[in-house]
């Protein structure tokens, strides 16, 4: 049997507030899925999905959420390095890094994230 890879499951302490920067930053049309009692954000890309899921409601080991693992790096493809700059300047965003390729930013759980022209 072989498996397929489905998605990415962020937990977050505000996932609401994690999915405005994501649709702000890294421009994801994300929507919400859910009902009344579980509600979570979702983007398709080719078969994969990224869902941002509540820590809290998500699973009992998810909460709470621990800011400094860096054991999951996300990386976002970008086709220019100074507009995307200049898109971060006005959002206020946290800055983490800037070299030749990639731009690091941290979104509000703290998890720091890539974007890049390679």
């Amino acid at each position: 049997m072989e498996s397929t890879f489905r998605g990415v499951f962020l937990t977050c302490t505000d996932a609401e507030a994690t999915a405005a920067f994501y649709r702000e930053i890294a421009d994801l049309p994300l929507t919400t899925e859910g009902d009344e009692e579980y509600t979570y954000f979702v983007v398709e890309a080719g078969g994969v999905q990224l869902a941002l899921h509540s820590a809290e409601a998500f699973a009992d080991y998810a909460f709470p959420p621990v800011a400094e693992s860096n054991l999951t790096h996300l990386y976002f493809r970008i086709p220019d390095q100074a507009r995307f700059l200049e898109r971060i300047k006005n959002t206020g965003a946290p800055l983490v890094a800037v070299d030749d390729v990639v731009v690091t930013v941290e979104d509000p759980d703290g998890r720091k994230v890539m974007f890049g022209t390679a």
